[in-house]
């Protein structure tokens, strides 16, 4: 049985994000990684939310590895171990500092803050304007991201060829969730399990190594933090 209060793909900026509480594309270019200091996008597209695990074996003093929530398909192994999923949101994005489009991965921590621009009568529609994305690494983790807004103007010819050409499939399927088969197998892969494909469970639960007390570097993350569904949740 599935849980209907699991939100998942392209949402708009008045829903309730948290529900009450196979086309290739797989160059790591295409993400956008925050850099230390001012980043300068325009947004493209809505936001498509998703639901995800951070796991990482024993000993691993990292941050650990994306694994897709499955629960939306009735269970998920990793919910099983008491870890509990939080959901992140992926943009098509203009890059300013490139004028190429690229796909941004970001937590709750940008997102609310681009909501409420969008919510803010003054500014509305993000789509309409460019936002500057401020990384302050080293900093509290209530400022380590600011979002701010730049004056409105309207796309170039070249920005409209980009936002026309976004690719909202490859969006759409970036957050469709796996199967629970799926995560396991990643745990095993994960955990080195040989076999990951054979359905071999892992039971040993995430390690409780501390993590850094800034934890938003983690937003950095390349596409080799994403394992390749299609809408079936298959890989």
């Amino acid at each position: 049985m599935s849980n209907n209060n699991v939100k998942f793909g392209e949402v708009d900026y008045e829903s309730d994000v948290f529900g009450g509480d196979k086309k290739p594309n797989n160059n790591k270019d295409l993400f956008l990684r925050l850099a230390d200091g001012p980043n300068d996008v325009r947004l493209v597209t809505s936001p498509f939310q998703y639901s995800v695990h951070k796991y990482k074996k024993e000993g691993d003093p990292g941050f650990g590895q994306k694994v897709g929530c499955s629960i939306v398909h009735g269970s998920c192994p990793l919910c099983e171990l008491g870890d509990k999923a939080k959901s992140r949101w992926f943009y098509g994005v203009i890059d300013r500092k490139t004028g190429h489009y690229k796909v941004l991965d970001i937590s709750f921590a940008v997102f609310s803050k681009i909501r409420d621009l969008a919510r803010n009568a003054k500014w509305g529609d993000p789509t309409k304007y460019d936002i500057t994305i401020l990384v302050k690494k080293g900093a509290a983790p209530n400022d380590y991201y600011n979002v701010q807004p730049i004056p409105k103007e309207p796309l170039s010819a070249s920005d409209q060829q980009l936002k026309d050409n976004a690719d909202l499939d490859d969006l759409k399927r970036r957050c469709t969730p796996p199967t629970a088969e799926k995560v396991q197998e990643r745990m095993n892969k994960i955990n080195g399990v040989d076999g990951a494909s054979n359905g071999k469970k892992v039971a040993a639960k995430p390690t409780s190594t501390k993590a850094p007390a800034v934890t938003m570097a983690s937003d950095d993350s390349l596409e080799e933090d994403f394992p390749e569904y299609n809408a079936d949740g298959q890989a």
